[in-house]
């Protein structure tokens, strides 16, 4: 009697470990868009806290009431209020900026709305 396995038993095998390797490509590219994603975000919030810095450092660029100001990505970073950042997906986010605009002050409190505009060469915020 012959031991071994039929030609439908490897084929069965192959089939199985061919689903398998598929969910898992399709799993590890989708974790990895996702942390791509999360970096992007992470650059948005890190430029809205460096123009934050920036209007505190330079009080007298602060918009008017009911005025804005574009902080570019290059003044952050010449002011030494970021560090560089790369572009995950490869290129480069220089033409990004910061929109502060000024709302009506309420005392001697200020009200500035901070709009981080990442531009990197495969990225776009929403909105810029």
């Amino acid at each position: 009697m012959n031991k071994g396995f039929t030609l439908v038993e490897l084929l069965g095998v192959i089939i199985i470990i061919s689903i398998i390797s598929g969910i898992a490509v399709v799993s590890v590219t989708y974790i990895l868009e996702n942390s791509r994603n999360s970096v992007y975000k992470n650059y948005e919030s890190t430029l809205s806290g460096s123009a934050r810095n920036y209007l505190i450092k330079n009080i007298d660029k602060r918009p008017q009431v009911g005025g804005s100001l574009n902080v570019s990505y290059n003044d952050l970073k010449t002011g030494g209020f970021i560090d560089t950042i790369k572009d995950p997906k490869g290129g480069n986010c220089n033409s990004s900026y910061v929109k502060i605009t000024r709302g009506a002050d309420k005392g001697i409190n200020y009200t500035f709305n901070y709009k981080a505009c990442l531009v990197c060469t495969n990225y776009r915020s929403e909105g810029c």
